[in-house]
């Protein structure tokens, strides 16, 4: 029935019986099928593809997943489970982990399982699994190159195979999934949460990561703020369904108030960003485990996984290459991938093609709408439309910068500024958000005015002011990188 351990150091396990995995006996079964299909959007004709998934994209919880994340594994996968809790550099307990001392890649060689998931069905299982897996092959390959950033500050060479007992799991787990196999922003933020109190709802101090990398407080912060913020998304996404809809129907004041109701709910999610995300701090602690396989020197070749069938180098994004959804969203909104061909946007080099199918789907269809109604020139019609044009483009803007400010401070530059590759990169990481502030002083410069009310004037002219400062401040790093970015507390509105 099923194949007898072979003797070598990894194993591949079998579960003793099959019910509890599948669909017609698996416990949980029952409960997401008790979950009626999460269709709330209706505006603008857009339905989730997927709708048993685990992350759907509703008015009801933005971009979270529909159930709060599984955070215990079934018994099943027990050394999974032992491995991923020992595996954090600093672990819970205040003891070093396997990362710390360099052993976790023996220790998964030596011990894990090559587990059967063929019978795994129940989405909330699958979910958790790709989560776990992805989180331990980024651990996996980049393991050697943390411990050289430690020691140098550059990263070296990463594990160039992962084994068969990661790789045949996470490609199997992932195409159940409609995913790649790899470690997804989303997978390693909004699906890797549990609640303290279950009775209370998603906040700050109420929620905390699931796995980690390096235990330290910027992880959980960067975990947690993320979490907290996309809470909001639900605002912001009936916010751009609402522009859309608006721009369809040539209604200008409802266009307005849901630009208004957009800027609103980035304000939101800016304002709990950053909260938690205050300078960049121990963020090196945890961004080498961010990084992808795609155009990176510690991958040179890209990535193979054993005991595929296939001998093609496995080349990704990583987490800390691309941004949530978010981010993607008011770039396809605004019709601002126009602005930078070659700059590094959150949707451009297949950020989005990494998404779950129904956050895939949604940024799609906004991008299409947004494209055929011509939001941007429909915004720039109208004066008071432009300012608040301007105020919503403000917030995204604000993300924007936030996420790069963070990405800057994390990279190993003391060998590298003296290197024009490093200008280069500058130079094309800071580009979308040096479009996106010349575009705000622009249409700020286009506007009439004196038609507009007090309040909206002295606002549009503040986020103008401050997206000038961007600019010039971003234009005074790529002459001499070692000038100390803006603040980005500067530009929060």
């Amino acid at each position: 029935m099923f194949a007898k351990h072979a003797a070598s150091a990894i194993k591949r396990t079998q579960p003793s019986t099959l019910r509890r995995f599948t669909k017609a006996h698996h416990p949980a079964a029952a409960v997401i099928n008790a979950h009626p299909a999460d269709n709330s959007l209706s505006s603008v004709a857009w339905t989730n593809p997927d709708p048993g998934s685990e992350f759907t994209v509703s008015s009801k919880s933005g971009f979270l997943p529909r159930r709060d994340p599984l955070h215990v594994l079934p018994s099943y996968f027990e050394k999974l489970d032992e491995i991923l809790h020992e595996m954090p550099i600093l672990k819970s307990d205040g003891t070093l982990g396997l990362l710390h001392t360099g052993q976790l890649g023996a220790r998964v060689e030596r011990e894990l399982p090559q587990y059967d998931v063929e019978f795994v069905f129940d989405m909330r299982i699958l979910a958790a699994l790709y989560r776990d897996y992805s989180m331990l092959a980024s651990a996996y390959l980049l393991e050697p190159c943390d411990i050289q950033f430690r020691l140098t500050r550059n990263y070296g060479l990463g594990r160039r195979m992962l084994p068969s007992n990661i790789a045949v799991p996470l490609q199997t787990v992932a195409h159940r999934l409609n995913q790649k196999p790899c470690l997804e922003h989303s997978t390693f933020t909004f699906y890797n949460y549990q609640r303290k109190d279950h009775d209370m709802p998603i906040s700050l101090n109420n929620i905390e990561p699931i796995r980690k990398f390096s235990g330290c407080d910027k992880e959980h912060n960067f975990v947690v703020g993320h979490v907290a913020a996309a809470r909001h998304t639900d605002k912001v996404i009936d916010a751009s369904l609402g522009i859309l809809e608006a721009a369809q129907n040539n209604k200008r004041d409802e266009f307005n108030a849901a630009l208004r109701k957009y800027s609103t709910a980035m304000g939101r999610v800016n304002e709990i960003l950053a909260q938690t995300l205050q300078g960049c701090g121990d963020y090196a602690s945890f961004r080498t485990f961010l990084n992808g396989s795609k155009a990176q020197s510690m991958f040179n070749r890209g990535v193979l996984f054993e005991r595929n069938s296939s001998t093609e180098a496995h080349n990704y994004l990583g987490v800390g290459q691309s941004s949530s959804p978010i981010a993607s969203l008011g770039t396809h909104l605004f019709q601002l991938s126009q602005l930078s061909p070659r700059g590094s946007l959150p949707c451009n080099d297949g950020v989005d093609l990494l998404r779950a199918p129904n956050v895939r789907s949604f940024l799609e269809h906004v991008d299409q709408q947004a494209r055929s109604l011509g939001v941007q020139s429909y915004a720039l019609r109208s004066s008071e439309s432009s300012a608040e044009y301007v105020l919503a483009l403000g917030q995204v803007l604000t993300y924007r910068y936030r996420q790069w400010a963070n990405l800057r401070d994390s990279v190993p530059v003391q060998s590298a500024r003296d290197n024009a590759a490093f200008h280069a990169y500058l130079d094309v990481q800071t580009s979308h958000v040096r479009d996106i502030a010349k575009l705000v002083s622009r249409t700020h410069a286009s506007m009439d005015g004196e038609s507009l009310g007090q309040s909206v004037r002295t606002r549009a002219e503040s986020v103008a002011h401050h997206a000038e400062m961007v600019h010039r401040s971003l234009g005074r790093i790529l002459n001499d990188a070692e000038s100390a970015p803006l603040p980005v507390s500067m530009i929060a509105y």
